[in-house]
């Protein structure tokens, strides 16, 4: 059975030591934390999320904006930073950028894209997206945003993962269940679209 780890670095919920750090000493925490864990997971977990939402929700098109968080506050480069230890810790690993907003082509996803782009033209060790994939019967993605978006990552080279799907139903199973069909469709019909997880069991 493959295990995706989740997550690396993220903003939220850290200890309150670490979100205590400042400059240089979040940075050698920031380095240490993902030395040891790959190390510590190598050969148990094959996929890791590294950066988990990093990018802001105001960020629109072509254009973003790094969610002003401690961690960009401290250390602005902390998203290569953190893709460029893990990937000196682990040769095999494949590392993942995961957000929420980016299943379909509009605003943030949009936006998530294009940070993702630059990131590959700069070098940075990344190997996949991981798109959460939150949504509800009152607000989804059409099945052709997705496929196209899924395969625009393709042609980066990129693999996609759905990584915390869920619909809340509003007491609408059937078209909560045509979401998880064009969710999953879009998935398969893309080749670099190799994980589809949901984010628990309930529907509310």
């Amino acid at each position: 059975m493959a295990f995706r780890g989740h997550c690396l670095i993220w903003h939220s919920m850290p200890p309150q030591w670490f979100q205590g750090l400042k400059g240089d000493d979040l940075k050698t925490a920031i380095v240490d934390h993902i030395n040891k864990t790959l190390k510590y997971y190598e050969g148990k977990i094959d996929t890791w999320d590294v950066v988990n939402e990093a990018i802001d929700d105001s960020s629109n098109g072509p254009q973003w904006k790094m969610r002003p968080s401690f961690l960009y506050q401290n250390v602005p480069d902390f998203v290569d930073l953190a893709f460029k230890t893990a990937r000196a810790a682990s040769s095999t690993t494949k590392l993942f950028y995961n957000d929420y907003n980016t299943e379909g082509i509009y605003g943030k996803s949009e936006a998530v894209f294009n940070f993702v782009k630059d990131m590959k033209s700069r070098n940075i060790p990344i190997d996949g997206v991981g798109l959460q994939y939150h949504v509800s019967t009152q607000s989804f993605p059409q099945y052709e945003k997705i496929n196209d978006l899924i395969g625009r990552y393709c042609q980066l080279g990129l693999e996609v993962h759905i990584t915390e799907m869920d619909v809340k139903s509003g007491g609408n199973a059937e078209g909560q269940a045509k979401i998880y069909s064009d969710a999953l469709k879009a998935c398969l019909s893309n080749s670099c679209c190799t994980a589809f997880l949901v984010w628990g069991v309930g529907d509310n």
